[in-house]
């Protein structure tokens, strides 16, 4: 079993990462267990991240080592914030400000202390406001798989080395998969938070860039995935009805994409 992992790591990070999420989406659906469906494609980028890493945990002083470990705790806490928020509704917001809250601190280096909080206080609220944005906009079945498009063509067009575009690939891969399956009675148990994990990967792995070189072109390349869903959707739902949305999306992502490789 060792020598398998080691023959799949690090270059088929997005293939294991369809391939769990696939698995999860389908026995979820079986099982009729909507918690679980709505960790599949935040458990496959976990197992495609750590195929592209090679580790699970790693200090958060780190920049893309600390991935796994956030999405390891994301995947565990989503889907007991979503049993919790069907039994009380209330909850559900404050939850899901935690975990983006959560998400902005861990990428913030985990600060401890004030003065080190308010050095990372520009990232960490960056970080937790991208992830509670995306997480809000994740709704439709498109929203994920269009948003993690836009990041990778970003990190790409940005000319980003690294494991980057291969941890992006990773986060495509397990949305796409978890979304060819159908949603199976009672659909998601919460839409935003069981859309958390994904939200969460996605911003923190565009702010990697950011801090790491800061360069114009990482900054729009960072950005895609919010363009997407925040300003492309929307601008194409005004334009039509029912396919407008994804379809601004998509061109909105691109935009950020072209921008992003103009200024590499």
């Amino acid at each position: 079993m060792i020598q398998l992992l080691d023959s799949l790591h690090p270059r088929h990070g997005a293939p294991v990462a369809a391939a769990v999420a696939l698995g999860i989406a389908l026995v979820a659906r079986w099982l009729g267990r909507p918690l679980l469906a709505g960790a599949a494609a935040g458990i496959g980028t976990l197992a495609g991240w750590w195929m592209v890493l090679g580790l699970l945990t790693a200090s958060p002083r780190q920049l893309p080592e600390r991935l796994p470990l956030l999405m390891l705790a994301l995947v565990l806490a989503a889907p007991a914030s979503a049993a919790i928020a069907r039994r009380a509704a209330w909850v559900a917001p404050v939850l899901l400000a935690l975990g983006a809250l959560a998400t902005g601190w861990w990428m913030a280096g985990a600060p401890l202390v004030v003065p080190d909080a308010g050095r990372a206080a520009p990232l960490l609220a960056g970080v937790s406001a991208a992830t509670l944005l995306l997480a809000l906009r994740s709704g439709p079945r498109w929203a994920a798989p269009v948003a993690a498009g836009a990041l990778l063509a970003g990190l790409a067009a940005a000319g980003l080395r690294g494991p980057g575009p291969a941890l992006g690939a990773a986060i495509l891969a397990a949305v796409i998969a978890a979304a060819l399956v159908p949603s199976g009675r009672g659909g998601a148990a919460h839409p935003a938070l069981s859309a958390l994990p994904v939200a969460g990967a996605l911003a923190a792995l565009a702010a990697i860039p950011i801090v790491a070189r800061g360069a114009p072109a990482d900054w729009a390349a960072g950005a895609a995935p919010l363009v997407a869903l925040l300003a492309g959707a929307p601008a194409g739902a005004r334009l039509h009805a029912r396919f407008g949305a994804p379809a601004g999306a998509v061109l909105g992502g691109a935009v950020a994409a072209a921008t992003a490789f103009l200024l590499r």
